[in-house]
């Protein structure tokens, strides 16, 4: 659904150069340029963080010389790192940190012309060996009003999750022209809050859009921005090995943590129209992610202790809803893949809906042989108000307040026989709102 821009949102978005994006085509343009304030409030940003390994990328100034200096926060020597590549064509620098040691904690500074500069420390904080048991915590959420100061992102930060999956809805600035100017600055806007980019730069992110931030409001593949945000994503998000490779390729992804696969598929750049009838032609990810999404879930199922599977849309539903409810013929074409290799392991992370929500997996299951019990969860919105989508959830759900700030809180408790799930659904004041705990 559309969401309404105010006033104060409206210039603000403007004043970040990014007001055209939100004026029709017959409006007069306005001119591109970068917010004033990302060069007053400098910040990096982390994720594809490993046990040995992270990316960190900066938006630095043309022409400049610059390094990463990475430190054990305990002291020693510094490990130093320059950029991957010449930081053009908008100066967003990408630093492959390596060597590192797994669960250590570490600092990092940018050194710009060989000089300290006033971009804010970063931290590292490293994942245990793949592969093996290792408890830890992550967060989970979707939808922030473009450039959001909001605490909830300061809530989240001080939790210190192992990664934050940002399930889509970055910003609300529904680019509808293919000019990449615009999803730069958009990016830009989210880098200079003060509350997001403290904890973009030290708690790594993994993010895949939705509706808002990929295009128009219920934005699908025909969307006139679709290969240029691809390419800009690319610039920008500090990001796991993508399967497709080229600049405007889709932005699935999976990753490990220790025992558990994450698998965040793009439910939006490959999509048929919502308003399509429904068939099995009609999909949402379209046939090569689809080919992909089954090999990795038939991977995981056995490698793997326990799969998350993060989709920016609700699952369970029935009824006309941007969402799987209108693509029932493939739901159900996965859910049957499901059953048929027995997938015991996985559970589903959803946004979208600006809800906390929890179901056991009693309502989840879409398959001909009605055999599945998967655990679907909601941890949303990050600051957008309350709304209802999809249901019924055996847990329970919550719709938050307008000032109310939601997300996802995961515990995962591994002691190498069986993996345990405490999940419990948190406004910005720490309080939990809905909950739900599994075994597998």
């Amino acid at each position: 659904m559309p969401k309404p821009i105010h006033r104060r949102q409206f210039i603000h978005t403007v004043a970040a150069g990014l007001g055209a994006a939100a004026l029709a085509e017959d409006e007069p343009r306005i001119e591109m340029r970068l917010p004033a304030r990302v060069w007053a409030r400098p910040t990096t940003w982390i994720g594809s963080v490993t046990d040995t390994k992270a990316i960190v990328k900066a938006k630095v100034p043309a022409g400049a010389d610059c390094r990463l200096v990475v430190r054990k926060a305990s002291g020693g020597e510094p490990l130093v790192f320059g950029p991957d590549s010449p930081p053009v064509p908008v100066n967003v620098a990408r630093f492959r940190v390596s060597k590192l040691e797994p669960l250590t904690d570490y600092l990092y500074t940018l050194e710009i012309d060989e000089r300290p500069s006033n971009f804010p420390t970063g931290s590292i904080r490293t994942m245990g060996p793949a592969e093996k048991p290792w408890s830890f915590n992550f967060a989970f959420a979707s939808c922030a009003a473009t450039g959001s100061e909001h605490p909830v992102f300061t809530t989240i930060l001080e939790r210190r999750p192992a990664v934050f999956l940002h399930l889509g809805d970055m910003h609300y600035t529904n680019i509808s022209r293919p000019d990449p100017r615009y999803y730069r600055a958009a990016w830009d806007t989210v880098l200079s809050s003060q509350t997001q980019a403290a904890l973009y730069r030290s708690v790594p992110l993994a993010y895949v859009w939705d509706d808002h931030d990929f295009g128009p409001n219920d934005s699908d593949a025909r969307g006139p921005g679709r290969s240029i945000a691809c390419e800009v994503y690319r610039e920008y998000a500090p990001v796991y090995t993508l399967p497709t490779g080229p600049r405007d390729g889709a932005i699935y992804q999976a990753f490990s943590i220790g025992r558990v696969r994450f698998i965040m598929t793009d439910l939006r750049s490959q999509r048929s129209p919502d308003e399509a009838p429904d068939g099995p032609e009609k999909t949402m990810m379209g046939p090569e992610q689809k080919k992909w999404f089954k090999r990795e879930l038939r991977a995981a199922a056995k490698d793997h202790a326990l799969v998350f599977w993060a989709s920016s849309v609700p699952w369970i539903g029935t009824g006309d809803a941007d969402s799987w409810q209108s693509y029932a013929t493939e739901r159900r074409e996965l859910a049957d893949y499901m059953a048929a290799i027995g997938i015991r392991n996985l559970c589903i992370l959803c946004g979208d809906a600006h809800m906390l929500a929890a179901d056991d997996g009693r309502n989840s299951d879409y398959s001909s042989t009605r055999t599945l019990r998967i655990p679907v969860l909601h941890g949303s919105s990050l600051d957008q108000g309350g709304s209802y989508k999809g249901g019924p959830y055996s847990e329970s759900f919550y719709t938050p307040r307008f000032d109310e700030g939601c997300f996802g809180w995961v515990e995962i408790e591994d002691d190498g026989q069986k993996v345990a799930v405490n999940f419990t659904g948190r406004t910005h004041r720490d309080e939990v709102m809905v909950k739900h705990r599994f075994e597998v």
